[in-house]
């Protein structure tokens, strides 16, 4: 065998072996990433969020494990926040709680906001009044659903905020919600700007494409790939009228 030949099926073998070291490392990382997300988002899976990871990357240009690590940073960026919150209201962190009060009523197309336990991850909630005395919201038992206001029970220090928009703009976008009505309900809030605005739908993905096109506005405050419930309360378009005590 020639000198040459030798020299180049060391190479290949290299190259093989280089190959079987990096890649597992690599998809280690992607699952990690993806476990971690899911962990947080139950009624989810590693393998959604990586697909949908996956066309987000295909989209812009990227690699995968970029659009991953971006969920990964806004919903722990999230959890930490409302952590905060529910530590400075004294919120036990166990979850489940549905709270102890009731909303009041309010004007339609006005918002409210609740902290809200999964997972021990307080993500809270958020819905729509569609009337002086209902409410639209999305719900992982039901979908998205009106109810009577005083058939939501909310967390302490939960608030009411008005939309800063015309008022015939609140009442578009509160019928619109209203036509959801049935609608079920989907968990994955980590890639909810980049999903329809028919069919499954999470709470504050309700009220985002809501507003967004029956108003014309962008509630999300800081754009990313997910709008969750406090990205709303945030936004510069929303101001607090109330505080439930």
């Amino acid at each position: 065998m020639s000198m040459k030949k030798k020299v180049s099926i060391i190479l290949v073998a290299l190259t093989i072996c280089v190959g079987l070291f990096v890649s597992p490392a690599k998809a280690a990382r992607t699952t990690n990433y993806a476990e971690q997300i899911a962990a947080l988002q139950p009624g989810t899976t590693p393998e959604e969020i990586t697909k949908s990871a996956s066309q987000i990357a295909k989209q812009q240009g990227v690699k995968t494990d970029v659009i991953l690590k971006q969920f990964y940073n806004e919903i722990t960026a999230d959890k930490a926040e409302g952590d905060q919150l529910a530590k400075e209201s004294g919120m036990s962190m166990m979850g489940g709680s549905s709270g102890t009060k009731k909303l009041p009523t309010s004007s339609k197309g006005n918002i409210y906001y609740t902290n809200s336990y999964t997972a021990y991850y307080n993500h809270g909630h958020v819905g729509m009044y569609s009337a002086a005395d209902k409410i639209v919201e999305s719900v992982p038992s039901d979908g998205v659903r009106q109810i009577a206001y005083n058939a939501r029970d909310v967390e302490d220090n939960s608030i009411v905020q008005t939309v800063n928009v015309t008022s015939s703009q609140k009442t578009s976008a509160a019928d619109w919600a209203v036509s959801k009505v049935g609608d079920s309900y989907s968990f994955n809030f980590v890639n909810n700007r980049n999903t329809g605005h028919d069919g499954a739908k999470n709470c504050s993905k309700l009220l985002w494409s809501a507003f967004l096109l029956k108003a014309g506005i962008d509630i999300d405050s800081n754009k990313g790939l997910g709008v969750y419930p406090r990205d709303i309360t945030s936004s510069s378009y929303t101001t607090t009228v109330m505080t439930i005590h």
